[in-house]
């Protein structure tokens, strides 16, 4: 599993209302890729996902 796959379904789970616009490529296998491409739609989003990023990484 790719970390894209799982950063889009932790961010489906934790904000459903917003997992649209958090969603990535499920390819994606770094995590600076993922920052830079959601902080391109928003600071907002992106401050999401380095929050979701994080919570991740604290699950490995």
């Amino acid at each position: 599993m790719t970390i894209a796959e799982r950063y889009n379904a932790e961010a489906k789970r934790l904000l459903p209302h917003m997992a649209a616009d958090l969603t990535v490529d499920p390819t994606i296998n770094t995590a600076n890729e993922i920052d830079e491409i959601v902080f391109r739609r928003s600071e907002y989003l992106g401050g999401m996902a380095c929050a979701i990023l994080a919570l991740i990484k604290q699950q490995n």
